[in-house]
């Protein structure tokens, strides 16, 4: 939307006091957004007006008039060509130095002395478009120049009873003598400056669609005076020569609509100080009745329409509107349109309505589509001399649907989208009166004033407390100020002895104020928000409580994922009955939900397996490998948690969190190693010391020779095994699957009750040297016996390295073949091969005689 910075001035004093920047600048922090301003006027910098003293022929060109041009205190000679120009006439002339559009077209250029066909010319007298007034002035010949004899005359450019335009100008303009030499921006009120509105900041407050709403924003904000928006009650004759009546079908849909007919008006053009105001905010001037009725738009925010009542249909007595001496009545009716019914409208497109728009009608057709645009066949041309005038109020929803559905966004629709004031319709329509009265001298009102209304606005009052101001916002501000802020606002504020009782206007009490709360936001923002001291919070702040246990599991994640390359999966906690079936379990040690989020998995899980598996199969069938880990709650109702509510004896299930990883690859044919440097990795990077602890039962799921406990700090934490070849059979899972499940939950207990020490042992200096060892062993002979075993065999043995377990051929039955890395140092010098022959000798000698073990050659 576009504001001009002359027309606000008309509302509100703030004439010198404060530049368009600041005002800009004020409204974007505490109403709307300006995008930008820009100033009409810069582009006529040395343009001034100019009076005809003589034009006589060229003497070399027939085409050509030799003038001599007063502007003000100095006589210029130039070369013109226009066919219109005349000794006596007030031109625009654009000096040495300004900058014009070659017959208005192309860039700017600036203007210099130049002889023409031999004659020296120093200017140009211009026509309208080349100064890029065409649309306020149009042109009737292509050689005609901008005559202002005509556009100013000997009348005010900005008449005085127009009440919103009228001021200081107008005595200046009483005389042409006057005005020879001024700049041609402050004659033609263009030296303004538009601000450029973002509408969309302008969703919530109908009542700054038009000047007079921002104006009186600007009287708060700045605590200027507003001027009152005056009127003159419409006089209706004693004899009227129409009767007007108004049926509305749904008062929702229309709670306002009031109308009036007018006759003896003379279609024409509009007067200059209208045909600016109305070019400065960017839109064309069309002729003085419809120029009225889109002036009133922009300066009221309400829309309004004029009809030719000439074309309506008559109600059953027949005939047109006018042209009868005796009265006649004319009936609108504001109803639903029929569906597939036709429209045609003022952009010349005929449009399909259907029953959900609403539309203004005659006896027979509908003559507008309500809000949106009016129809071309009632439409005012320059053979209308009657009139009725529509200002009216709509439903904003279905203004919204009508415009967006036939795709005709118009001025009118933004503005009714947004909830207009029903009460902006009297004084629009007293307004619009008042001016086509002041325009054509000889028209009448022909009719009553029609004012169908029903409609109640929640204007309060709103009570509030006169601290709460202070304690939302924060900073105190004097209740004198309060109480002036909502003045100058529009509302009506009564002092009790604690608090205001405030009064809504009601050009706020369309879905904006309501409550309290919205009368301290109107405070602050007015008070100005950079005004309000910024603070930190005054008091202690504590760290809060550590959850440990979310610090393992994301230290856990980061191992698995930077580390090892597993991949974090998430899966629902629920599990199906055909899941726990194919894993071996018993379906009666899950919980059963009531009310599951899907019929096909009504349990919840007791560990994390089932979903992972199914992962398992739906990823390996396309990878070469997968790596996965999921972190999650599982649900043991064999044991009891935390208490369902605060002072409730009922308790919930155990709710452990548990890490659960498997490794799976086409290759690989025995994953437990895979599961195993995982417990080892994470155990490492943890810093914890952990070990091999006894197998109390095997799982129905775990194979039953590859499969391992482990413990940390004297406890229990976790399991790794491979997945037993029939339960991967039954989930269609070919590879064999490694896993490593893992209680987080018992493992955050642990390293907090006893946490890993960090140690530095430095690198030594000196090599390490590693020998291999493979050997064969009874099946039974568990891997803690030979490692602490061979412990104790030579201090320089510093490191046992497990790295192959095999059974099968060449392997004696009940046996198994396990292959070692050892790690011989020495801190303080290098070893000799003799010394480690030694060592290795002894470890042959102890397995042999402690466990039978035959080494492989």
């Amino acid at each position: 939307m576009l504001i001009s910075h002359n027309w606000l001035k008309k509302h509100v004093n703030i004439n010198s006091a404060f530049s368009p920047e600041e005002i800009g600048a004020k409204l974007m922090a505490c109403t709307v957004e300006v995008e930008k301003i820009v100033r009409p006027g810069k582009d006529l910098e040395g343009v001034v007006v100019g009076k005809m003293l003589s034009a006589e022929k060229h003497p070399n060109a027939d085409k050509l008039k030799v003038c001599k041009v007063d502007v003000g205190g100095k006589d210029l000679q130039i070369v013109c060509g226009g066919s219109n120009v005349a000794e006596g006439m007030l031109v625009a002339v654009a000096k040495v130095g300004a900058k014009v559009k070659w017959h208005g077209e192309g860039e700017l250029v600036a203007m210099e002395p130049a002889k023409i066909r031999g004659v020296e010319s120093f200017g140009m007298i211009c026509a309208s478009t080349e100064l890029g007034l065409g649309e306020m002035f149009p042109l009737k010949d292509e050689k005609e120049i901008l005559d202002l004899t005509v556009v100013l005359g000997n009348t005010p450019v900005i008449p005085a009873k127009a009440g919103i335009h009228g001021g200081d100008l107008d005595s200046r303009f009483h005389g042409n003598d006057k005005l020879v030499g001024r700049p041609l921006a402050e004659v033609l009120n263009l030296n303004d400056a538009i601000f450029e509105v973002d509408n969309k900041s302008l969703s919530h407050r109908p009542d700054l669609w038009g000047h007079y709403g921002i104006a009186r924003e600007l009287s708060a904000l700045f605590n200027r005076n507003l001027e009152e928006y005056k009127t003159i009650k419409i006089k209706e004759g004693k004899n009227p020569e129409m009767k007007l009546e108004v049926e509305v079908e749904d008062a929702k849909l229309c709670p306002r609509y009031m109308a009036v007919a007018m006759t003896g008006v003379k279609v024409g053009e509009s007067p200059a100080w209208l045909k600016t105001a109305l070019t400065a905010v960017g839109v064309r001037p069309i002729n003085n009745i419809v120029d009225i009725t889109n002036y009133l738009m922009l300066d009221l925010g309400q829309p309004m329409h004029a009809f030719d009542a000439g074309k309506l249909t008559m109600s059953d007595t027949g005939g047109s509107a006018s042209g009868r001496n005796n009265e006649q009545l004319t009936k609108i009716k504001v109803r639903a349109a029929k569906d597939g019914e036709k429209f045609l409208a003022l952009d010349g497109k005929e449009y399909e309505l259907a029953e959900n728009d609403l539309v203004i009608a005659d006896n027979k057709k509908p003559i507008a589509l309500a809000g949106v645009i009016g129809g071309e066949e009632t439409g005012v041309t320059d053979n209308t001399t009657a009139i009725i005038l529509e200002s009216a109020n709509f439903d904003p929803a279905i203004v919204r649907k009508t415009s967006n559905r036939l795709g005709v966004r118009t001025d009118s629709a933004l503005r009714f989208e947004k909830s207009l004031d029903p009460t902006n319709c009297e004084i629009a329509l007293k307004k619009a009166v008042e001016l086509v009265l002041e325009m054509c001298p000889e028209a009448k009102v022909a009719s009553d004033v029609a004012d169908i209304k029903d409609y109640v606005l929640a204007v309060g009052p709103i009570e509030v407390a006169i601290d709460e101001f202070s304690k939302k916002l924060g900073v105190k501000i004097e209740e004198k100020q309060i109480k002036n802020i909502l003045d100058k606002l529009g509302f009506e504020v009564k002092a009790k002895k604690d608090s205001y009782s405030v009064k809504i206007p009601t050009w706020r009490a369309t879905k904006d104020v309501s409550i309290a709360e919205d009368l301290i936001e109107e405070v602050a923002r007015v008070y100005g928000f950079d005004n309000i001291p910024s603070a930190m919070p005054n008091f202690t702040i504590n760290p809060p409580e550590k959850n440990k246990l979310r610090d393992l599991e994301r230290k856990i994640k980061n191992i698995l994922t930077a580390e090892l390359g597993y991949t974090e999966v998430y899966n629902y906690s629920f599990v199906s009955e055909n899941q726990i079936k194919k894993l071996g379990d018993d379906v009666g040690k899950y919980i059963e939900l009531d009310n599951p989020l899907s019929k096909e998995k009504p349990f919840l899980r007791r560990n994390l397996l089932p979903n992972l598996l199914e992962n398992v199969k739906n990823n390996i069938e396309r990878c070469e490998e997968v790596k996965i880990f999921e972190i999650g709650l599982t649900y043991n109702n064999e044991e009891t948690g935390l208490r369902a509510r605060a002072n409730d004896d009922e308790l919930l299930p155990r709710q452990d969190s548990w890490l659960t990883a498997m490794f799976v690859a086409k290759r690989e044919q025995i994953p437990f190693w895979q599961a195993r440097r995982a417990v080892e990795t994470i155990f490492s990077a943890l810093n914890a010391k952990w070990e091999i602890s006894a197998l109390d039962k095997v799982l129905p799921w775990e194979h039953p020779s590859r499969v391992a406990m482990f413990a940390c700090g004297g406890k229990t934490v976790g399991v790794m095994y491979e997945l037993h070849p029939a339960v991967a059979e039954a989930l269609g899972i070919d590879s064999r699957v490694g896993v490593v499940r893992m209680n987080l939950s018992t493992l955050t207990d642990v390293l907090e009750q006893a946490p890993p020490e960090a140690s530095y042992e430095p690198v030594s200096i000196y090599p390490e040297i590693t020998r291999d060892i493979a050997f064969t062993v009874k099946r039974e002979v568990a891997h803690a016996e030979i490692t602490e075993a061979l412990k104790a065999v030579d201090p320089l043995l510093k490191k046992i390295e497990l790295f192959d377990v095999f059974e099968g051929k060449n392997v004696p039955a009940g046996s198994k073949s396990m292959a070692y890395h050892l790690t011989y140092a020495n801190s303080e010098r290098t070893l000799t091969t003799e010394e480690i022959d030694a060592i290795q000798s002894n470890v042959v000698n102890l397995l042999a005689e402690k466990f039978g073990a035959e080494v492989r050659r």
